[in-house]
């Protein structure tokens, strides 16, 4: 007999949902060559700064990256990141779509993300946890007595 999974209410799964973002993106190989992928954009309020992207590529291990939730949606604006996570907007009058370009020892990957979706999805997050309230349950006195240890 399996073991008897904990119950999920429909508030929990509503939040799951609203923080996960799977989406199709594409990464960009040569400027007429896009290889289709799966991606899932990921928002925890425990950690409310970060976004982490997870690719899935089709053959290969999936990889994860962190970014400042700022700046993703720096990203849907305008651009942004330096050095190694990029993000810009598509021209206005294209297919709206967002770029990200990242690098990691001397690789480069550019990936084409559905601006819309990644903009509402973010938008749906500043619900959550609204733009600089991120820190507001952070124990200053406990972080500060960590990072000073036993002195």
């Amino acid at each position: 007999m399996p073991d008897k999974q904990p119950e999920i209410s429909a508030d929990q799964l509503a939040v799951d949902h609203l923080n996960s973002l799977p989406i199709r993106i594409h990464r960009i190989l040569r400027s007429s060559i896009r290889v289709p992928m799966r991606a899932v954009f990921h928002y925890d309020p425990c950690d409310p700064l970060t976004v982490s992207v997870q690719l899935l590529p089709p053959q290969g291990p999936a990889v994860t990256w962190v970014v400042s939730r700022d700046l993703l949606y720096e990203g849907t604006q305008g651009r942004s990141g330096m050095g190694d996570v990029q993000l810009w907007p598509s021209l206005p009058c294209s297919q709206p779509m967002m770029y990200m370009r990242l690098e990691s020892r001397g690789m480069t990957a550019l990936f084409e993300v559905d601006l819309p979706k990644v903009e509402a999805w973010l938008l749906d997050t500043f619900d959550l946890v609204p733009p600089g309230t991120e820190l507001d349950s952070t124990n200053w006195d406990l972080l500060v007595e960590r990072l000073l240890g036993d002195t």
